[in-house]
């Protein structure tokens, strides 16, 4: 009489003990991100809605082989490589007004896509204080941060000290419906009540008006923005539009020095 095999179990957290030798990490010094990062005093933030976000997303390549040098151990590179900007106006939140701009590097936590947060800047002290507790941005306040959308172009600008540390742009829109748009969670390095932790930030979207279009990079100050070393070769992808923004709730945090596979608590 033949026998049945017993179902094999997959993606589970057993399916995997280890990690090929080939595989790479970040090098990156945790210290070096935790000595000014933000302080969350509990985990537990309700989700929140903001309407009528204003969005625009910038990538660009960075030269391979640079971002491991920028990530810490617990994020995996890409190859390509690229740098991610993206700026938020928010017209209606509990703060007021607010618009952001955030630097930022696509990396792999475990098998997902993410974007890892250098630093970002917004124009109100109320919101990056309110941000940075409740999903861990590093954000600084600064003299000017401003997003304009016309119907040619949308347009991102930073000025700080004195002086642009960055300004991108789309050009050239052309509508579509924003599903094709890749929105991919933060990562952001915190001290959190669980000790320093990398904690996943997500988002849900829900677009009134979406466009694809040409990428512009008419200034970028790396040093600006809290690591030197990261600089755009080729722009290489822009969206922009007007969503419905909901910021979710802290799902899971990593540890900061081993790999997200290994290292990660769920929350809920």
């Amino acid at each position: 009489m033949s026998q049945t095999a017993a179902p094999k179990i997959t993606g589970s957290s057993e399916t995997i003990k280890h990690i090929a030798d080939y595989a790479e990490f970040g090098k990156l010094d945790p210290e070096l991100l935790l000595a000014d990062a933000p302080v969350m005093p509990h985990l537990d933030v309700e989700p929140i809605t903001f309407e009528r976000a204003e969005l625009i997303q910038v990538f660009a390549e960075i030269p391979m082989g640079s971002l491991e040098e920028q990530i810490p151990p617990a994020l995996a590179p890409t190859n390509p490589s690229f740098v991610s900007w993206r700026g938020l106006h928010l017209p209606e939140t509990p703060w007021g007004p607010v618009t952001l701009a955030e630097t930022r590097l696509v990396c792999r936590a475990g098998f997902r896509p993410r974007v890892f947060l250098i630093e970002g800047r917004t124009d109100n002290a109320e919101a990056a204080k309110a941000l940075a507790e409740g999903w861990g941005y590093r954000l600084r306040v600064a003299d000017r941060v401003s997003l304009r959308r016309w119907a040619d172009e949308t347009v991102l600008d930073v000025e700080d000290e004195g002086r642009t540390i960055l300004k991108v742009r789309m050009v050239e829109p052309w509508p579509t419906n924003g599903t094709s748009f890749g929105l991919n969670a933060n990562v952001n390095i915190a001290h959190t009540p669980l000790g320093p932790k990398l904690v996943q930030a997500g988002a849900d979207w829900t677009f009134h008006s979406a466009d694809l279009g040409r990428p512009r990079i008419d200034a970028f100050v790396p040093e600006a923005w809290g690591r030197g070393g990261v600089m755009p070769t080729y722009p290489v992808s822009a969206v922009a539009g007007t969503a419905d923004v909901t910021f979710r709730e802290i799902k899971f945090v990593s540890d900061v020095s081993q790999p997200a596979l290994f290292g990660t608590t769920a929350i809920r």
